[in-house]
């Protein structure tokens, strides 16, 4: 006879999110690109669609593809194992301690998440650009050096102190 006990699943979560984004990207490819466009030059859902397919074709929708996996792999498998974990060490059976351990398991996921989340804006965003403006390469690990370099340029050692004063 078999355990009816079953073991937690908590990496099927991140499994299951990483296919739902996969059909969703493309629509929350154009949601980046109006979100992202100048007042000046407002352009309509159609004619993002339309430039996106003329650039690239249809594996255009997926440009940052890698990113949003690895967003909804690190974010949605790092809830559902804080959850499935965290169970032993709150009253599973209140409401309140599951929304306790609900809000603490998505804070955190969403801290873990917020690295590919970014990534995933930038190369959204570059599709837009001329071919000229791009980064060199568009993979995840590069996007995301060059978004670091781009948000924390390289300062002297006392520019960077947090703290101005004498040292301890």
């Amino acid at each position: 006879m078999r355990d009816s006990r079953r073991l937690p699943r908590w990496w099927s979560g991140g499994v299951c999110s990483a296919i739902a984004v996969t059909t969703t990207h493309p629509l929350d490819l154009i949601k980046v690109q109006l979100q992202t466009q100048l007042v000046k030059e407002k352009k309509s859902v159609g004619e993002i669609i339309k430039n996106i397919y003329s650039q690239n074709g249809l594996l255009g929708f997926y440009n940052g593809i890698s990113a949003s996996w690895f967003r909804q792999l690190t974010y949605t498998t790092t809830r559902f194992a804080l959850y499935e974990s965290g169970k032993a060490y709150v009253d599973a059976e209140s409401l309140s301690g599951k929304m306790g351990l609900a809000a603490l398991a998505g804070v955190i996921g969403g801290i873990v998440g917020v690295p590919g989340d970014v990534v995933t804006v930038r190369l959204q965003n570059d599709s837009k650009l001329p071919p000229e403006s791009r980064p060199t390469s568009t993979s995840l690990m590069a996007s995301s050096a060059f978004t670091k370099r781009r948000a924390f340029p390289v300062c002297s050692a006392a520019q960077c102190q947090p703290f101005r004063g004498p040292s301890c």
